[in-house]
């Protein structure tokens, strides 16, 4: 049943408005066995309690044992659990189906209509549950149900951005946090059901701590620090406090994984170094992961984050980053753990965008088989449009997995409604040409090493993402990371669907709004053409990055008097030839580099023209004000949906569409008058004041 405090998400349950697909639904779910032999089987009847009443408007009658017969029957189990499965579905279909695959199929035994939920592995159960779920709230068809399905990546993590003993999440625009490290082994209702939105869309892995285990205030002495840091969640008391929230998550599929301290042996272990060399050290690693995997033994591994931002790591005694990685693997490969070493690292190039592919790619076959290279979709920092990663495709020899942000730090954050799916499926469908024509990005994480991670955005307020409609993306990126050719449309359907109701206007302006929210973003905070990095960083450590200031950054749009953007080819910083041709050749050249990347990779005069004949800086100032033109026009639309949805959720949005439309207007001015300013040139249609 629904929680009060906070919001139920896609997982609503309501009442199937068509009465003759509600009748279909009950004579094939009226009656259920779940064969009860694991956590996971427990959650899947937990479900079934949940849903089958609210969607079907009658209660299931979940069977103790397998019914030798019944008025139609839901079965799920795995083929060994009851002879109804065994003999309606191929066994070797089931056993070729990868660890979280799942068949679902409509079947007919004893005389009467039924439905099997069938899977090798009891997480494939609760993933087949769910999506049988799906597409009951949905008002999909199950008369003749067929499904096959399995999972395109092994590995579908979400990294939390928390900072455990202080409550607060770095980005996170949802409230604080979820979690309450200092009451565990205490739980909540509320950790049990964001398990259920994750297991619901596929995610199998969580990341419960801040990769900035260092992340405090900066003027906080180190004392001060010490009784709040993330990396103390390593102390022998917290991982026993943290077996609790480990079980919860067990239940639904998901494995706990933690962020570290590189040097923690030296803050927690009473050693005198964390060279990464230091045989101490390895050992330390070694006890300190046998005591983690006695107490958590399906525990995930570690996520580190090293040399980058402050963080320590293999540098300060003059590792590179495969000695650092592989020492912390040594300890978690008998257990069967992974490392996943984050290649977000910059300081020693001017820019920024050359120093992953730099760093990473001559270390390619170097890492051990138990670590994952965890790459950002592009080579800067979330932007709202980057180009892909050069790393993609560089590392054929190593593990690497794509990580994406979906809490909005750098696309309005819990204010601006901003929809990440097709920001994601252009990275995803990026041809790299790695090898040859036809080498997309999506194609390079199939192992079982590798996978995609999302930067969580949950928090404790009642929407859980801090705007009803920036659960979308949470929604999406598990949808997007089991099956990256995923329809955007129709995945956003989906949500719309179960998170509004079955009303097909009010869906089709929610997917209206939803894709057409990105562009309209980039516009107004940017002016398009590739420009990045507009925002204000704010002089605290909890940077703004929501209001303009394009003079703090500089270096990133490279605006003059002479023109704007920066020169990445071969005559800058040589990051275009990163790439492999022809995609390297195509973005040297200002006439063949795709406009939507122009200034990225050129520093070109205001007046050079495009390719329609707008000058560059026209271009910039139409970008501008179209952006917030989208954005009111986006506004208007959702406010056509008054009385259609429940009052809340409408006016918390509606409210969010006018501090949009407000910001938005804010960048615009902002955003003009720089390129103005800079350029000397006026707008031709007279928007921008004359200086």
């Amino acid at each position: 049943m629904p929680h009060e405090q906070y919001d139920d998400c896609w997982l609503r349950y309501e009442r199937v408005a068509d009465g003759a697909r509600r009748e279909a639904y009950r004579r094939r779910c009226r009656h259920a066995y779940v064969a009860e032999k694991s956590p996971e089987s427990s959650a899947v009847r937990d479900e079934l309690r949940r849903a089958v009443p609210g969607l079907l408007d009658e209660d299931v009658h979940l069977w103790q044992h397998p019914p030798t017969t019944a008025d139609g029957f839901l079965a799920v189990g795995t083929p060994d659990d009851m002879a109804m499965i065994a003999e309606s579905v191929p066994v070797g279909e089931v056993e070729d189906l990868a660890d979280g695959g799942y068949l679902l199929r409509s079947v007919e035994w004893e005389g009467q209509d039924c439905l099997v939920v069938t899977a090798p592995t009891d997480r494939g159960l609760v993933y087949g549950t769910f999506h049988l779920l799906r597409l009951m709230a949905t008002g999909e068809p199950i008369d003749d149900l067929d499904v096959w399905e399995e999972p395109a990546y092994d590995n579908r993590l979400i990294n939390h951005w928390d900072c455990p003993f202080r409550g607060t999440v770095e980005r996170g625009y949802g409230g604080e946090s979820i979690f309450d490290f200092d009451r565990l082994p205490d739980l909540r209702d509320r950790y049990e059901d964001y398990a259920r939105l994750l297991a619901s869309v596929g995610v199998n892995g969580v990341v419960v701590n801040n990769v900035n285990t260092d992340y405090y205030p900066r003027e906080t002495t180190t004392e001060a620090a010490q009784t709040f840091d993330g990396w103390r969640l390593l102390e022998s008391r917290r991982l026993e406090d943290l077996t609790s929230l480990a079980s919860v998550f067990r239940r639904y599929g998901i494995r706990l994984y933690l962020s570290v301290n590189f040097a923690a042996p030296e803050r927690i272990g009473d050693l005198d170094t964390f060279d990464p060399l230091d045989e101490d050290v390895r050992a330390w690693w070694r006890q300190k992961v046998d005591e983690v995997y006695d107490l958590i033994p399906d525990f995930g591994g570690f996520l580190v984050k090293a040399d980058s931002e402050g963080q320590p790591g293999p540098y300060n005694y003059d590792r590179d980053h495969v000695e650092g990685a592989n020492a912390i693997a040594q300890a978690l490969e008998p257990h069967g753990g992974r490392v996943w070493w984050r290649a977000f690292v910059y300081g020693s190039h001017e820019d920024r965008a050359v120093q992953a592919y730099d760093t990473f790619e001559p270390l390619d076959g170097e890492f051990a088989d138990n670590v994952t290279v965890q790459i950002k979709n592009g080579p800067i920092d979330f932007q709202p449009r980057e180009p892909v990663s050069t790393l993609f495709g560089a590392m054929p020899e190593t593990d690497v997995g794509l990580e994406l942000q979906i809490t909005g730090e750098y696309t309005g954050q819990g204010v601006h409604a901003t929809y990440h799916l097709p920001m994601w499926k252009e990275v995803l469908d990026f041809d790299t040409h790695a090898d040859g024509e036809g080498s997309p990005v999506k194609s390079f994480f199939r192992g079982s090493g590798e996978g995609v991670v999302g930067v969580g955005s949950v928090g404790e307020d009642h929407s859980w993402t801090g705007h009803y409609l920036a659960q979308s993306n949470l929604y999406a990126f598990g949808r997007a990371a089991w099956d990256p050719d995923c329809d955007a449309e129709a995945v956003t359907r989906e949500w719309a669907t179960q998170t509004f109701g079955a009303d097909d206007d009010v869906v089709e302006t929610v997917v209206e709004i939803l894709h057409d929210s990105w562009e309209a973003c980039i516009d107004y905070e940017t002016g398009g053409l590739g420009l990045m990095h507009m925002m204000h960083n704010g002089e605290e450590y909890l940077e703004n990055h929501y209001y303009p200031s394009p003079e703090e950054w500089p270096g990133y749009h490279g605006a003059s008097e002479g023109g704007i953007g920066v020169d990445r080819t071969s005559t800058g910083s040589g990051y275009a030839a990163q790439y492999r041709d022809p995609v390297a050749e195509r973005y040297e050249s200002p006439e063949t580099c795709p406009e939507k990347f122009l200034l990225f990779f050129h520093h070109l005069p205001w007046d050079y023209e495009l390719a329609d004949g707008t000058t560059v800086v026209q271009r910039l100032y139409d970008n501008c004000f179209d952006g917030v033109e989208e954005v009111e026009r986006l506004r208007d639309r959702w406010t056509e949906l008054e009385g259609r949805i429940d009052e809340r959720r409408f006016r918390h949005v509606a409210e969010r569409f006018e501090e949009q439309v407000a910001q938005a207007e804010r960048w615009r001015d902002v955003l003009t008058e720089t390129f103005r300013d800079y350029s000397g040139i006026p707008d031709e249609r007279g928007r921008v004041p004359e200086p």
